[in-house]
């Protein structure tokens, strides 16, 4: 063995000899050539090296990822039981709950308000007035006519009797009786017709007054003094206190959630660190074509008068209250064909913080808002997926966070 190694010592050592002695040779005899040769000899040790760093960078075959790597991401929230109440959100216009266009019922030339606008008016006072003098007028002459045809009639009465007196002495005609009769009859329609016209007179005198239809508030004016008004004019506008409503378009697809008695709770632009109370009392059955909206009433306790009409507000429905139940993410339940639901389950495997994805069957209740309610399927204390960063399939292998109960927002896809 000795031997061996020593002959191919001696092997490489005149290889090496002769091959410089026959470089050097072959420089003396064609020095362009040889520096043409040394030139594709470098070029081609780059090309191999460059070869080499490529294919170690990109070509080369890496290890497979550890498992922990090729886990998928996901956000977890631990199932419990808790209270939960389902709201619905609405924006509107406060109004009065009754807003009354005052117009006078006769018409005349306009004379005067009692009030400014924002006062408040009790029930009976008059708002403003017409001018009164052809009204007036009207009435003292329907009182003289009035008075005169009763005079004329008590005359009738008071000569009936003295022509009945002596009718029965004969000392008068039977025919001059009944003209005295007669004209009792004539006098008492003539006094029937004067009362009535007397009636109508004094009270086209009262309505030359407008009056507050209840207790309220003189909302805006719209005719100015000295303006001839007609019954069809509107004269003012005036608020009943009978109450103050929030009114709202609600879409036709929400009208099914809303109920009369509903409690809400309303905030005001004008008023934003005031809560105002209020219940929805009137849903209408009918949805207005252009908009797809139907319009709800809700009647707000405003006592101290703060929310005037024509404020925006928005107002807090308070649909359904559920106790002591199960609730996962809406997006978290995967639905096959409507029959069958699925929801995910993390099972925690020895690796903290991975675990093994279990598709769970669950019989599910009422969706509230953006959550369901889970009746059967999944046992306190265990991991739902509410936020997934790839598919999800029974059996596959997850990195899970756990999240706080109002985090999950994301939708879970499946496989």
């Amino acid at each position: 063995m000795r031997n061996f190694l020593e002959r191919l010592k001696d092997y490489f050592f005149n290889l090496k000899d002769n091959t410089l002695h026959r470089v050097a040779n072959y420089r003396a005899q064609s020095p362009e050539r040889f520096k043409k040769l040394a030139f594709i000899v470098a070029i081609s040790m780059f090309l191999i090296f460059a070869a080499i760093v490529v294919y170690l960078l990109f070509l080369k075959k890496k290890p497979a990822p550890p498992a922990e790597e090729t886990a998928v991401q996901v956000k977890t929230l631990r199932v419990k039981k808790e209270d939960y109440i389902d709201k619905y959100t609405v924006m509107g216009t406060v109004k009065g709950a009754i807003e009354n266009d005052m117009r006078f019922e006769i018409e005349g030339p306009f004379a005067m308000y009692n009030y400014k606008e924002g006062d408040f008016i009790e029930k009976g006072k008059n708002i403003c007035a017409l001018d009164p003098k052809d009204a007036m007028t009207k009435a003292d002459y329907a009182l003289s006519k009035y008075k005169s045809e009763q005079a004329a009639y008590l005359s009738a009465k008071e000569r009936y009797k003295v022509y009945e007196e002596l009718y029965a002495q004969k000392a008068l005609a039977e025919s001059k009786l009944y003209e005295a009769k007669y004209e009792i009859q004539s006098t008492e329609s003539r006094v029937k017709s004067a009362l009535s016209e007397l009636e109508l007179a004094q009270s086209n005198l009262k309505k030359t007054n407008l009056a507050a239809p209840n207790d309220g508030i003189l909302a805006e004016i719209i005719i100015k003094p000295g303006e001839y008004v007609t019954p069809q004019d509107v004269v003012c506008k005036f608020i009943s206190n009978l109450g103050t409503n929030l009114e709202v378009d609600v879409p036709e697809k929400d009208v099914k959630k809303l109920a009369v008695g509903q409690i809400t709770k309303i905030i005001s632009d004008s008023y934003p660190d005031t809560e105002f109370e209020g219940t929805v009392t009137e849903i209408a059955p009918v949805v207005k074509e252009r908009t797809r909206t139907a319009s709800v009433k809700i009647n707000i306790n405003n006592k101290d008068t703060l929310l005037r009409s024509g404020m925006f507000a928005r107002g807090t429905v308070y649909l359904k209250e559920f106790k002591n139940v199960v609730l996962v993410p809406t997006d978290s339940v995967i639905s096959l064909n409507n029959v069958t639901f699925l929801v995910p389950v993390v099972m925690p495997d020895t690796t903290p913080g991975f675990g093994v994805i279990q598709m769970r069957p669950c019989s599910i209740g009422d969706k509230v808002g953006d959550k369901t309610v889970i009746l059967q399927g999944l046992n306190m204390g265990e991991l739902v997926v509410a936020e997934t960063q790839g598919q999800l399939s029974d059996g596959i292998r997850v990195k899970f966070t756990e999240l706080q109960a109002d985090d999950a927002s994301a939708p879970v896809p499946a496989q």
